[in-house]
């Protein structure tokens, strides 16, 4: 018997049935019984889906009908519930060798492509289908190659060879499937495993004996009995489903990346990330995972430079991490004055660890006036902080010598709270007339500081050099001088109220370093004199200075520090008393930081 619709299709062509040759008909046309009759040289009626031939594809082909859409009918709820399984299950090696029709997978056990160990969705014939040149160029490394959820998922599966999860752990909008082997590394994934598969497999209490129930619970009046047998079946099933964990994020630093990644590390502890942040830190430390947490620390320490130190302190105070703000604060007290002042990364410094670093007597500057000038540029950045790019220093002075209001700078409410930083500076050891003229243009230090300094220049200068210093290792005036470079001598000329010094390290045999403090005579042919043409020139035959010798070198990953300590030595103008003890240290490698802190005690 012909079914309606296709009774309405043949009373519209207006054909008789007896036309028809003797033909099977399609399945969708008939309502139970097999016609024999075909239409000869017209064309069918559109054939529906539900009578098309599936295409057997892997475990499930519900949703691979030929010339359907991509997207499942909402009325198919087997449909719609195989295609999620087909992406949350693993593949294996056979389903992995499997090829479909429409899209024949080709390759090479030995250089398998990374795209195709996540499940995908094969598109329809008919589906617009993205053309790409190679498919798998993207390498694994590659970072923005795949999404953190597939990162993960081709370092997880690749791993266990595709083997069914423990548990499934719901975190940050995602699913991560773990296993019970790596997931016992982090203490806090252990214990919410344990807690939440005690509360999904309640273990019934036993029965007592002599009991009516016989083995059998009713569950009502109706309900059918349940035997021993079918509850055991039920429950092993049910212990054989991955366990469903949820694991709340509160910290804005914990990104879907950065907790890719550590969950990558249970299954490869070597995997390397694109850059060891603070979500980093932060994630080992939630996960309790104490190896990434050492890692990222040692990752941290070997990794501090301008653009990274000022976060990296921030972090370890944050999570009270001594041993990474010390080393934060030793790289400060090295590269503050010669690396992170022509950085703009100087801007991130806090005013407190600045004024630790100023204040410290390891601190390394070429000379005084280069502390001042790395104090000007970080005040500066202060007020400019929307920049990217380090101005010129002219640019700086003008800024500062245009300021607004009238008085100094320091005087104004915007810049009481730096006075502190100038107070910290050794500004009697800013002694060249030109950087004098400049701290004077800028129209920061208020009149009194200008001429208690200015005072203090002059007297010093009458009385020969006396310097009135109290604490030798806070008020002598510093002269540093870098050595990046395999020399065997290297040395620099320093001027100090008159009296003109040759500073000089020089590489003995069996890698020993000598450092020496030289007197030069005023007509030695050794100071260059245009440049000391204005300095004042001091004729004493023996003058008493005290002077100590810092060298800083790098052992290694460690930097080392020496010291000579404090020593007072009478120059003279002849030999042997116009040179100093020699410091000698053996094992030094480049580079080395070298300050001669000065000072000319009163006679």
């Amino acid at each position: 018997m012909l079914s309606q619709k296709y009774g309405q299709w043949l009373a519209s062509t207006g054909v008789s049935p007896l036309t028809l040759s003797t033909k099977r008909l399609p399945d969708c046309v008939t309502t139970g019984c097999k016609l024999n009759v075909s239409v000869c040289n017209m064309q069918l009626p559109p054939v529906w889906s539900s009578a098309r031939k599936r295409r057997q594809v892997g475990h499930t082909n519900r949703f691979q009908l030929r010339g359907v859409t991509a997207v499942v009918a909402g009325s198919d709820l087997l449909g719609q519930a195989q295609v999620e399984r087909s992406v949350r299950a693993g593949m294996n090696a056979t389903l992995k060798s499997i090829r479909t029709a429409e899209f024949p997978v080709g390759g090479h056990d030995d250089a398998p492509c990374y795209e195709s160990m996540l499940p995908q969705i094969t598109s329809p014939q008919g589906s617009p289908v993205p053309v790409h040149s190679r498919p798998c160029s993207l390498s694994p490394g590659s970072p923005s190659a795949f999404k953190p959820v597939e990162k993960f998922y081709m370092v997880s599966r690749q791993t266990v060879n595709y083997s069914q999860p423990d548990a499934v752990l719901e975190c940050l909008g995602s699913q991560w499937e773990l296993h019970l082997p790596y997931l016992i590394k982090s203490s806090t994934l252990t214990h919410l495993y344990a807690s939440c598969r005690k509360q999904r497999l309640p273990y019934p209490p036993p029965e007592p004996a002599g009991s009516k129930s016989g083995g059998r619970r009713c569950e009502g009046p109706h309900s059918r009995p349940q035997t021993q047998p079918s509850q055991r079946k039920r429950k092993e099933r049910t212990a054989l489903d991955p366990v469903f964990m949820q694991l709340p994020v509160k910290d804005p630093s914990i990104t879907k990346e950065v907790l890719s990644f550590a969950l990558r590390t249970l299954y490869a502890p070597d995997t390397c990330p694109e850059q060891w942040t603070e979500g980093l830190l932060a994630a080992a430390i939630h996960l309790g995972l104490p190896p990434l947490f050492e890692r990222c620390l040692s990752e941290m320490r070997s990794r501090i430079r301008p653009s990274t130190v000022c976060e990296f302190h921030s972090v370890a105070s944050r999570y009270k991490e001594e041993s990474l703000v010390k080393d934060c604060e030793k790289w400060l007290e090295r590269h503050l004055v010669c690396e992170l002042s022509n950085s703009i990364y100087l801007k991130y410094l806090p005013l407190e660890l600045l004024l630790k670093t100023l204040q410290s007597p390891r601190v390394f500057s070429p000379s005084e006036y280069q502390m001042f000038r790395t104090v000007l540029y970080w005040v500066y950045l202060q007020f400019n902080f929307a920049l990217q790019v380090l101005p010129t220093h002219s640019h700086i002075i003008a800024f500062f010598s245009s300021w607004p209001r009238e008085g100094a700078f320091l005087e104004q409410p915007e810049g009481q709270r730096f006075s502190i930083l100038f107070h910290s500076l050794r500004l009697h050891g800013i002694t060249d007339c030109h950087h004098l003229e400049e701290m004077q243009r800028t129209q920061i230090f208020p009149q009194s500081w200008l001429l208690h300094l200015f005072s203090t220049h002059y007297y010093t200068m009458l009385k020969g050099g006396d310097m009135p210093v109290s604490n030798f290792s806070q008020q002598a005036v510093r002269f540093g001088m870098v050595i990046d470079r395999e020399s065997q001598c290297c040395s620099q000329t320093v001027a100090l109220w008159g009296l003109y010094f040759l500073m000089s390290v020089a590489r003995r045999e069996s890698n020993t370093h000598t450092f020496n403090l030289q007197r030069l005579k005023p007509w030695d042919s050794e100071p260059p004199s245009r440049a000391w043409q204005r300095h004042p020139v001091s004729m004493m035959a023996e003058r008493l200075v005290c002077y100590q010798v810092i060298v800083q070198s790098q052992n290694g990953d460690q930097w080392m520090d020496f010291c000579s300590g404090p020593i007072h030595h009478e120059f003279g103008l002849n030999m042997p008393s116009s040179h100093s003890e020699v410091f000698k240290l053996s094992g030094l490698t480049l580079p080395i930081l070298v300050t001669f802190a000065l000072a000319l005690p009163p006679l």
